[in-house]
């Protein structure tokens, strides 16, 4: 077994992430949360990694049961990359 819904979830994840974390650096109100929704309804590639994110999640628990080490660093290569992207 692979760990890609795993990769994707923490991808999304990530992208969510970093850009919660966008939104609250000056604070949080009721605008950062209309932003977030024009940026999911905007950007297409960050609402298909927020989808792909959720649709495998139910796998994720058997994925994660058997993850081998180079899975383990496929999935840190991930954080890594997305972080770098930011």
């Amino acid at each position: 077994m692979d760990v890609k819904e795993t990769k994707e979830a923490v991808v999304g994840l990530v992208k969510l992430g970093v850009v919660l974390a966008d939104l609250a650096k000056d604070g949080i109100d009721w605008a950062d949360g209309a932003a977030l929704a024009s940026k999911i309804v905007s950007d297409e590639a960050f609402r298909s990694a927020l989808m792909a994110a959720a649709e495998g999640v139910s796998n994720i628990p058997a994925e994660i049961k058997d993850i081998k080490l180079e899975e383990g660093l496929e999935l840190v290569m991930a954080v890594i990359a997305e972080l770098k992207a930011a």
